[in-house]
């Protein structure tokens, strides 16, 4: 059985209106990020932010009402379907956004939890865009990176699950089942206070880290570089 994610919200703005800022490529890049069209059915997404998102593929649509594309991701095992419908109601337009395709178990609650994020953070940006006019695009605002995802969040704080290579989580020695604890001073409960971490502390910068290991805590301190593109390494 597969999980999805749904968020169901209510924008004071005509159907059409909604439906253009998802779907046109410059309304898109006014709040969300740049596409680049690839045929007349694939766009390529990019960030303003070194992170490879891959294309979205266009499945069907029906203008102001529904659209449904799918987003393959490099270098993971799944392939994400997104549906938004677009439904006129006495007050504007409530939008449902559906993201489907992630499977059950332990391994994929990382996946789940991260792309959840990160979808509500781009909602928040759509919706401040439609209620008030102003396009400030905050999910693709990091100035570092932390090498630590995906992660999980549990009751207990943000349980590392992979670190990547080379980065500030590699350079400090944390290891898959740490609970990091601490990052720059600020206390660590959940995924966003990681997100939060990599946008007050640019790359080139050092840190500190607090986590803990079997039973015991640890600290270090590091240096912050750059996000990799997927295929970037050698």
């Amino acid at each position: 059985m597969s999980r999805t994610f749904e968020r169901i919200f209510t924008v004071s703005v005509p159907a059409e209106r909604a439906f253009r800022a998802m779907t046109d490529p410059e309304e898109l890049a006014k709040w969300m990020a740049p596409l680049r069209q690839v045929d007349d059915q694939t766009f390529q997404t990019e960030a303003p932010i070194d992170l490879d998102l891959g294309q979205i593929v266009v499945e069907e649509f029906e203008v102001n009402r529904r659209v449904r594309y799918t987003e393959p991701h490099e270098g993971r095992p799944f392939t994400t379907e997104v549906t938004v419908v677009f439904e006129e109601v006495e007050t504007g337009t409530r939008v449902t956004f559906t993201r489907a395709g992630f499977d059950d178990g332990e391994e994929w609650d990382a996946l789940f939890n991260a792309t959840a994020q990160g979808s509500d953070e781009s909602l928040a940006d759509l919706i401040l865009y439609l209620q008030t006019g102003v396009a400030f695009p905050r999910h693709f605002s990091e100035r570092s990176y932390h090498g630590l995802d995906p992660a999980i969040e549990t009751p207990a704080g943000v349980v590392v699950t992979e670190v990547d290579p080379g980065t500030f989580a590699d350079r400090l020695g944390l290891q898959s089942g740490d609970i990091v604890v601490e990052l720059g001073g600020a206390a660590v409960y959940r995924r966003s206070d990681l997100w939060f971490f990599v946008r007050e502390h640019a790359a080139g910068d050092e840190a500190d880290a607090a986590w803990v290991r079997d039973g015991q805590l640890m600290r270090g301190r590091a240096l912050l570089g750059l996000r990799e593109r997927a295929g970037s390494r050698a």
